[in-house]
């Protein structure tokens, strides 16, 4: 990967942090975390897929009824260049941990599924 744009790394950051919790967000949730809108999070998702740095799966079955979301996260090869590209561009990320936006729906791997 070449450049990565503030709102990349606004979103690294948080699958960074999502990452050393063990658990996974789905897209809205990246939104809300990164006060990102839907396209830019969603074709920085796309840009990390390509480049092998970020693992999605779908939920399983439709709880409530709603529709089944999408789930994000690093993936090991993923984790490493965001740490890199992290202490690169903004060494203070790796010290701060963002905070859970109200009504965080982050859940372990594995749950809400």
């Amino acid at each position: 990967m070449q450049r990565v744009t503030g709102a990349q790394l606004d979103i690294l950051e948080v699958l960074l942090n999502a990452h050393s919790r063990h658990v996974r967000l789905h897209g809205w949730e990246i939104m809300k975390m990164t006060r990102r809108h839907g396209p830019t999070v969603y074709r920085a998702l796309d840009r990390f897929l390509d480049a092998g740095w970020v693992e999605r799966e779908w939920e399983t079955g439709h709880p409530d009824g709603r529709p089944r979301r999408r789930f994000y996260s690093l993936s090991p090869t993923g984790a490493a260049q965001a740490r890199h590209v992290l202490r690169e561009r903004r060494p203070k990320a790796l010290q701060r941990r963002p905070e859970r936006a109200p009504g965080s729906a982050i859940f372990p791997a594995g749950e809400g599924t």
